[in-house]
Order: structure tokens, then sequence, then C-alpha cells
């Protein structure tokens, strides 16, 4: 009887870490991240609006630097730019932006059309983004 209990308990908790396993999230690898963006351009627009909140555009230099532009959220007019750098480090893809911009390393996924989602630290989405080829802004 005590060994069939063992066996349970064994089977359980293999079934508890196979279910856990299987619903996390899978993230993209820094260098898969660079893969997309470096090179490229992209564009973020927040789902809601407010006071700190800015579309923007970012170049990923293959430097390693990042050259960008914003203005306030889902306005027109004139945009003003700001610089800041990449890099791919405990393999995550990071950013440095600086004058209060959200920067650090973060998780990443893509989807089947070509959306490149930011998950914050407690792997919730943060901010979705487009990826257009090159530089078409002129970053």
């Amino acid at each position: 009887m005590k060994k069939i209990a063992v066996s349970l308990v064994a089977a359980a908790s293999a079934l508890a870490l196979w279910s856990g396993a299987a619903s996390a999230e899978v993230f993209m690898t820094g260098k898969d991240v660079a893969k997309e963006v470096v090179g490229n351009t992209i564009e973020g627009q927040y789902r809601e609006c407010a006071a700190d909140r800015n579309d923007f555009q970012e170049y990923y230099d293959p430097d390693g630097t990042i050259r960008g532009r914003e203005r306030p959220c889902r306005m027109t007019g004139s945009w003003s730019r700001y610089g800041g750098s990449w890099e791919v480090k405990d393999g995550k893809f990071c950013v440095t932006l600086g004058s209060g911009r959200s920067s650090g390393c973060f998780d990443y996924n893509i989807d089947k059309d070509g959306v490149l989602t930011r998950y914050n630290e407690v792997g919730v989405t943060d901010l979705k983004f487009n990826v257009y080829d090159g530089n078409p802004n002129h970053l």
C-alpha cells in the first residue's frame, strides 16, 4: 500500500510539473529578437492614451544604437528625437533609452502577422510593435 501511495504522489507531481510547463509562455531568445529588429524600424502605439504616452518609431542600428522619434499619443505634428542603445544580455534583448523611457531587458514574442509583443517583468503584455524593413523614416 505504501508503495502505491508513493507512486501516486510521484505521478501527481510529475503531472503537475508537466502541465505547468505546458502552459508556461515560451519567449523568444534575445538573439532571435535581434534578428527581427536589428537593421529595421519598430513602431509602437499605446492601446490607451494618457498624458505620458507617446507614439514612437525606433530604428535599431547594427552598431548597437537606437535612433527614435516620438510625439503625443495619436496626435499629428512634429516628432521629437531621442537615442539609445540595444544589446543581447543573459539571453534577453535589452534596451537603454534614458529620459524616463522604458528601459531594461524584456521578453518578446512575435505572432503570425509579424507583430512583436513585449512583456514586462511579471510576464504581462507591456506593448506591441509593428516591425518595418530597414529605416523608411530615415531615423
